[in-house]
């Protein structure tokens, strides 16, 4: 029997309220909070609640996915609107740096589930993937084209130039999520961004 959550914005709150629980079971309990009963009884349905809304369990942990690249990019994105640094400015690829590990490192349970194999057997869908990337790097990739627009950095296209700044950020970030870094991150972080920046002055 197919239960009828409401009207498209009432689905569509009760998925976004569903992924919030998840996410907190994540966090609170690791993989094992994600079981369909304890997350049924915690989102306050029966445990045809994944189903019905997700399609099941793969689809619920691809939601998951979604919604953590949807907030880092947000994040990134609020953390460029809000750099006084004019659009030229290699700065800006600190900012954007600081904003992915500052996500990572207050939405451990969304990181993970993006970065990590947290969900046993998880692989997120194509499209999923490509819109991730395209909300996360995809801005990394604009401000490096206006460095390189403006003269301030020299790369051979935008992308390889903001994969590189992207890559030293994400190693800081995953090191400290899995508490294996020691030091002052973001100082570490900032340097290492620099350091990729100072590599493509002219």
């Amino acid at each position: 029997m197919t239960v009828s959550y409401g009207d498209g914005d009432e689905v569509r709150d009760r998925r976004t309220h569903v992924v919030e629980v998840a996410a907190r079971l994540l966090a609170e309990e690791g993989p094992h909070g994600l079981s369909l009963r304890r997350l049924a009884t915690a989102a306050g349905g029966s445990t045809q609640l994944v189903y019905t809304l997700f399609g099941g369990k793969p689809g619920l942990a691809d939601a998951l996915y979604a919604e953590g690249f949807r907030r880092l990019g947000d994040a990134v994105r609020a953390a460029l609107a809000a750099d006084p640094a004019p659009a030229g400015d290699p700065e800006r690829l600190v900012t954007s740096a600081r904003a992915y590990r500052r996500f990572a490192a207050t939405e451990p349970a969304f990181f993970s589930v993006m970065f990590g194999p947290v969900i046993p057997g998880f692989t997120p869908g194509r499209s999923t993937r490509e819109t991730g990337r395209e909300r996360s790097l995809g801005q990394v990739v604009a401000v490096a084209r206006e460095c390189l627009d403006a003269g301030t950095l020299r790369a051979a296209d935008a992308h390889s130039l903001a994969q590189a700044c992207w890559t030293a950020t994400h190693g800081v970030a995953a090191l400290r999520h899995a508490g294996l870094l020691e030091g002052d991150a973001d100082d570490l972080g900032d340097a290492l961004v620099r350091t990729v920046v100072d590599a493509h002055r002219p």
